[in-house]
């Protein structure tokens, strides 16, 4: 099997999913649980608050269909929130405190994520720069130094288990319609070592159809997804 657990993931896991063990100030300091508790609310609303603000003032920039769009992700990054923040790594939070910091932590998380991706821009027109689909999938277009060929790589952390899952190949799109990748030329779908993306190329938005590609990632991850360029 041709998957591989790295450091590097593992420190884009721990962003993804904050912890309580260095909680941030003045919260901390307050020895009174329920007291505590409140503090934490309080942090969680004012980042539930500007996520909102943010979120709206995007909408006003997009035409119809673009808010559409935003608005099936925002609805399915809730779920992805509370699936995280009430999951597993959190069934031993009786105060339910670290749930409160997890889901301000995720919150934060995802109006960078806005500010960064819901915007219009330049990008290069080999598309070369960095993707993300918001849901814990990176995928980087890049010019390999030595052999000077436009290269991608995925890297991704999924679910509240945190399943990682990394490939990389050529990047050879055509001008119009959906391009297929597959990890050996001619490999088909049922063979368990073949992986098989399927492309889309939109200006500052990539999507990925995963055909077949289990190989390379854990059970409950995944490669397919809306990608979206993240503007600097």
């Amino acid at each position: 099997m041709r998957f591989c657990l790295i450091i590097s993931l593992l420190t884009v896991t721990f962003s993804l999913f904050p912890k309580s063990s260095e909680p941030a100030a003045p919260c901390s300091g307050i020895k009174n649980k329920n007291d505590q508790k409140k503090c934490y609310s309080k942090e969680y609303q004012v980042a539930d608050k500007e996520l909102n603000v943010t979120y709206k003032k995007i909408r006003e920039g997009l035409s119809d269909s673009e808010k559409e769009d935003l608005k099936k992700l925002q609805v399915l990054w809730i779920g992805y929130r509370d699936g995280i923040c009430e999951g597993p790594m959190y069934s031993s939070d009786e105060s339910g405190i670290e749930t409160i910091i997890c889901k301000t932590g995720t919150t934060e998380e995802r109006t960078k994520y806005l500010n960064h991706v819901w915007k219009f821009g330049s990008v290069s027109k080999e598309g070369i720069g960095s993707y993300t689909d918001g849901f814990g999938g990176n995928l980087r277009i890049f010019k390999d130094k030595s052999s000077k060929n436009i290269q991608f790589s995925f890297e991704v952390v999924r679910g509240p288990t945190a399943h990682l899952g990394e490939v990389s190949g050529n990047w050879t799109p055509i001008k119009e319609g959906k391009w297929t990748w597959a990890s050996t030329e001619g490999c088909k779908s049922d063979d368990p070592d073949c992986c098989l993306l399927e492309f889309q190329y939109f200006q500052s938005r990539i999507e990925v159809e995963e055909v077949s590609c289990s190989a390379y990632h854990g059970a409950r991850a995944y490669f397919g997804g809306s990608y979206r360029y993240e503007f600097k």
